[in-house]
């Protein structure tokens, strides 16, 4: 929206009349605190000159997610560099549907008809990569990430080839630090960072919750653990053998 709204010339005081709204709301679905609603975004794109680029996000950022992670996938959507560090399990944007519902389903008092509404949601964010300007995405993973049978061999079977697939393409780039790293700056957990032209933000996420950080001092110290880790991983070339000699023993 900040980026169609900007190549406009238009300020949040010239867009709201004309959508038409308040110019808090504009304010409000732009910093992603208010979650736009399809009308607003039809008179939004009516008003840019769009043709459904914005539309087609709407249904990564729907609230069937918890309240905490509602901000995300509209972060996620707009960004043009995505860079994930996973300690335990496969990213959300790589995961197969039996591996997104067997994590689900792991997950205390899970119940089936929510488990399924998880996995469509996470489906959904991963549109993002089917679009034709996708962002990048660079993945850094634990080895342990690929020894853990969610859902057991068949489901991890189905999920490494799935990896690999997607590793082809020139916009994914999946790379491991080995076990024999023993202790990493990885250690206390998984992280997003996300990048567009006017904003950084990132994800951090625990047993119980998740937090979107835009502070630039976070942001900083997290570059600086993506920087230690990315020294530690494997190249490219060896991640796919190391996951191609997993994918043989499942």
């Amino acid at each position: 929206m900040r980026k169609y709204r900007t190549a406009t010339g238009l300020t949040h005081a010239r867009l709201a009349p004309l959508i038409p709204c308040s110019e808090s709301l504009v304010g409000a679905v732009e910093r992603g605190t208010r979650p736009p609603t399809e009308p607003f975004t039809r008179g939004l794109e009516k008003v840019l000159g769009l043709d459904g680029e914005l539309l087609e996000l709407l249904p990564a950022i729907r609230d069937v997610n918890p309240k905490w992670f509602r901000r995300w996938p509209a972060i996620e959507a707009a960004a043009k560099s995505i860079r994930i560090y996973q300690l335990a399990l496969i990213p959300g944007l790589l995961q197969t549907p039996a591996y997104a519902r067997a994590v689900f389903e792991g997950e205390p008092g899970a119940i089936p008809g929510e488990v399924e509404k998880a996995v469509n949601a996470r489906l959904q964010r991963q549109a993002i990569l089917s679009r034709a300007n996708p962002p990048s995405i660079s993945v850094i993973l634990d080895e342990s990430v690929l020894l853990r049978q969610i859902g057991g061999p068949e489901v991890m079977k189905e999920q490494v080839n799935y990896l690999l697939d997607m590793m082809t393409r020139p916009y994914v780039t999946v790379r491991l630090v080995p076990l024999s790293s023993c202790s990493t700056a990885g250690l206390i957990g998984p992280f997003v960072l996300a990048s567009d032209d006017d904003a950084n933000a990132a994800f951090l996420e625990n047993a119980e919750t998740g937090e979107v950080i835009q502070q630039a001092e976070m942001i900083h110290k997290l570059n600086q653990r993506w920087e230690l880790l990315s020294g530690l991983a494997q190249p490219t070339y060896e991640t796919v053998k190391i996951t191609m000699r997993v994918m043989e023993s499942l």
